[in-house]
């Protein structure tokens, strides 16, 4: 028998981009293509998602309906309950992938090599970028048609599961797109939140509307196996690594060295009285990768945060820093829009999600 959340208790969204694709091994444009599967370690990362998802109890499932999602979402169920049937996997169009028809199927480096004025246009300003159908007059900006999509896909579904626990599989820029239309992130920031293949994330709606949403987790990745996001773009620029200043007892400090080992770190910052809105120019190198810890309270670590969201003020509030956490931003230029590479990473243990689930509106499954 499954707990159910009270009546008036909120909607949880847990969000999963899917496993590796043979794309992604490839290092190939995927877009709404259906070319691409999950490699072996793809299925082993949803495999691995689910069994750390064990014990909740999720009201419903949604995929996209492209193939590398739906094993994921396949995989996850397996590992969660070997009985788990599989039918219940709701798919859903509103949740494929970015359309960029043009460029699917072909290599990263080829395409920014053939279509650079097109390229640098997508990468710096995504929501003026555009892509002409061939044989045809028309045109469509892949950006924007996402952004539609995922609003459309929230107001169909969240007048549907208030109070209740919803897992959503689908891909990286869908997912983006997703927490960006929640907590009100413009399309021109499409590529500042990183998603990792498998990586969590999480959104709560106290309740239930897309108004009240909160901004819980960013791109966790501990469950397959990857303390820290990898970074996603050149060993190069800055990263900061943003711990809350109430996590600092000795306890957590400790947990905080474990999570770091092995990673070097060139300088450490306490902005509660250091200069921070300057460290971005000091610390940033173009040539090489530069770290740094930056210990503050929550109004600073939010500071650094919205650089990569540029949020106002009321939207900032949606953003739900916790305890015993640390995020991770990444300048890949120092005169570049910073990418969120994940928020509220686990310093204490790698079970915050149950944490939070325990804190927070949903109830996991007893045992």
């Amino acid at each position: 028998m499954h707990w159910k959340p009270e009546q008036n208790q909120g909607t949880r969204v847990v969000l999963v981009r899917h496993g590796q694709s043979t794309y992604n091994a490839l290092g190939l444009y995927q877009g709404c293509s259906d070319e691409s599967i999950l490699t072996e370690k793809g299925r082993s990362a949803a495999s691995k998602t689910g069994a750390y998802l064990k014990g909740l109890t999720f009201d419903a499932v949604y995929s996209s309906p492209l193939r590398r999602a739906q094993q994921t979402a396949r995989e996850i169920l397996k590992a969660m309950s070997p009985t788990a049937d599989l039918k219940t996997i709701c798919v859903s169009d509103l949740l494929k992938e970015t359309d960029l028809r043009i460029w699917e199927g072909l290599a990263f480096q080829y395409v920014h090599e053939r279509f650079g004025h097109e390229y640098r246009t997508w990468k710096q300003r995504p929501h003026e970028f555009f892509m002409e159908l061939p044989h045809s007059p028309s045109y469509f900006y892949p950006a924007l048609d996402l952004y539609e999509r995922v609003r459309q896909f929230w107001q169909e579904v969240l007048s549907r599961h208030v109070g209740q626990t919803v897992l959503l599989v689908a891909h990286g820029g869908t997912n983006r797109a997703l927490i960006h239309t929640a907590i009100g992130v413009s399309p021109d920031r499409y590529h500042c939140i990183q998603q990792s293949n498998c990586g969590i994330s999480i959104l709560d709606f106290p309740d239930g509307s897309l108004e009240s949403s909160q901004l819980v987790g960013v791109n966790l990745t501990s469950h397959i196996e990857e303390d820290l996001p990898k970074l996603q773009k050149s060993d190069q620029g800055l990263r900061l690594m943003l711990l809350p200043s109430q996590s600092t007892s000795v306890e957590r400090i400790q947990h905080l060295v474990q999570l770091l080992k092995g990673v070097g770190i060139d300088f450490s910052v306490n902005a509660e009285t250091d200069k921070y809105q300057a460290l971005v120019s000091v610390g940033a190198n173009d040539e090489q990768l530069s770290t740094g810890l930056v210990v503050g309270c929550d109004r600073i670590i939010k500071y650094f945060i919205n650089q990569a969201l540029s949020l106002n003020p009321e939207q900032l509030r949606r953003l739900q820093l916790h305890p015993e956490t640390i995020s991770f931003l990444h300048y890949p230029e120092s005169q570049g829009i910073p990418i969120l590479q994940a928020m509220n990473v686990s310093i204490a243990d790698k079970d915050l999600l149950f944490k939070l689930l325990d804190n927070k509106n949903v109830i996991p499954t007893p045992s």
